[in-house]
Formats: structure tokens, sequence, C-alpha cells
């Protein structure tokens, strides 16, 4: 349980003791946004309900703790806290109402799982992120591309991607666009293994 106080427009004070601190939360609303910032500060356990009034530089909340009268001044985002009253020459006190944890800090209900996006085209390229694929004219890349194409590994006895499933489209050595019978690289002479 906490307290609020609406001291301007669209702005506003939340208050709440937790444990030996003092967690404030301050809200700026405005048609279509919110601001909000948290600052937890050590004040001890609260002994009566706080007080909020507005002085010259902003804010003053009255706290009686175990340990005495503690103050926590608020000007604009900024917060801090004092054991020295203020001058309370042209204080004006604010209502204070009991609240409970503000809509913003409440727990969410969880998002649903995205599904997965359908394959992109843009001109002659494509990409498919569920199967990791990726194309532009004549070249293909692909994460794990020859799954059903695989035979077991004499060394390790695991699989690995049989030689005649991979197709060179393109040269290791220079990028220059390769024919399946090439032997050697018409661009740069590398030889094609």
């Amino acid at each position: 349980m906490g307290y609020r106080c609406e001291w301007a427009t669209g702005q506003s004070v939340y208050l709440e003791n937790v444990d030996e601190q003092t967690r404030v939360t301050l809200t700026n609303s405005s048609p279509g946004q919110q601001q909000q910032s948290s600052n937890h500060v050590q004040t001890g356990r609260w002994t009566a309900p706080p007080e909020i009034w507005r002085v010259a530089i902003g804010l003053v909340v009255k706290l009686l703790t175990a340990q005495g009268e503690q103050f926590i001044y608020i000007q604009g985002n900024q917060v801090s806290t004092s054991t020295e009253a203020p001058s309370w020459g042209d204080a004006q006190p604010l209502p204070v109402h009991v609240d409970s944890m503000p809509a913003a800090m409440s727990p969410k209900p969880s998002m649903a799982p995205m599904q997965p996006l359908p394959p992109m085209k843009m001109g002659d390229m494509q990409m498919d992120q569920t199967t990791m694929m990726m194309q532009m004219g004549n070249m293909r890349m692909e994460m794990n591309p020859i799954e059903a194409s695989s035979k077991p590994s004499p060394q390790t006895g695991g699989e690995q991607p049989s030689t005649s499933a991979v197709q060179r489209n393109f040269c290791s050595q220079c990028g220059s666009t390769l024919k399946p019978s090439d032997r050697f690289c018409a661009h740069c002479g590398h030889r094609l293994d």
C-alpha cells in the first residue's frame, strides 16, 4: 500500500515504505506520453502516513519514522533527504490519498510469442528466416544447407556433408561467378577444389 498526491495537472508523486526505505515514484503525463522515474531513499519505517507540502523549490514530504522526522525534497526529477525542516512560510499542504501501485508499475500480462516472419523479397534478393537462407541473383547462402545429403564420417563416426551435394556458385578467392564445370576461376585463375 502506498500514498499518491496529484500536485499539478498530469504530475503526481507516489510514496511507499519498503522495509527501511521510501520509494518515491514521480509521474508526468501528457496526451500520448507518460514519463516515470523512481528513487529509493533510506528513511526508516514510517510511524504515520506521509504529509506533502508545496514550497517555493518544489515539494517537501514530511515523514514520521522510528528515528524521528525525515524530510524528502523533490525538485523536478531530483530527490534528496534531510532531517532539517524547510522554512514553512508559504508552504501549502496537498491532499494525500491511499493508493495501490501506480498503473505504469503494475505487472503487465505477458505477450504472445511472435509468429515467424514470411520470406522477404526485394528485387532479385530473397531472405527466409525459418530456413536461414539468403539468395541474391545466382548467389545463395544457407545455414546448414545440406542436412538430407550427408554421410557418416569415417574419422568421427558423425555426419559430414557430401562434396557432390555442394555447388560452387562463386570463386572463394575473387568472388567471380563460376560455372559448375569450371576447375579454375576464369577471372583470377584460382584452382577450385
